[in-house]
């Protein structure tokens, strides 16, 4: 089973992490802030969801900027790990969930295999996002400020990516 880890400042990722997990109950067993996780948390799962809002110019949420340091110290070889970030497309339109970038990267870094990382842009109505590589959305993207109405569509198409990935074989994707 993976876990999902996420950050929040409002209170809204925490809402949308339990969706998630509902989405993908056969595969994510435990949905938890990043504030009450340890490194070794994440280092005991082959599967994980890693998560937050963009804040600013496109910051990572105050936990997981507390927490970033200690991904130095994992090794995600072997491990696949979704992304999804929750952003502001019209009050932050020039940063649109940027700060999921930053968890990619990292991830990347560390040898980690990133999946449902080719999310279509469509529907979405924004300048720029650090968080598009060749077209797409590197993860599950949500508005809970100007479509929340949208988000639980968004979850179970993403749910079904995720799944269908998780099923290839280890070093296929």
């Amino acid at each position: 089973m993976g876990k999902l880890f996420y950050g929040t400042m409002t209170g809204n990722t925490a809402i949308v992490a339990e969706g998630i997990q509902s989405a993908l109950a056969e595969l994510v067993d435990e949905a938890r802030c990043i504030d009450r996780a340890s490194a070794e948390d994440l280092r005991a799962c082959d599967f994980l969801i890693l998560g937050g809002s963009t804040w600013g110019d496109g910051e990572l949420t105050d936990d997981w900027v507390d927490f970033l340091p200690q991904l130095d110290n994992i090794d995600f070889s072997g491990k696949r790990v979704a992304l999804f970030g929750l952003g502001d497309q019209v009050g932050y339109t020039y940063n649109f969930v940027s700060a999921m970038r930053i968890l990619y990267d990292k991830v990347k870094e560390r040898g980690g295999t990133i999946i449902a990382d080719r999310m279509p842009t469509a529907g979405f109505d924004f300048a720029h996002s650090e968080s598009v590589i060749d077209g797409h959305f590197i993860g599950l993207v949500l508005d809970e400020a100007n479509e929340p109405d949208l988000t639980a569509e968004r979850i179970v198409a993403w749910a079904e990516v995720v799944r269908q990935q998780v099923k290839v074989p280890a070093g296929t994707l």
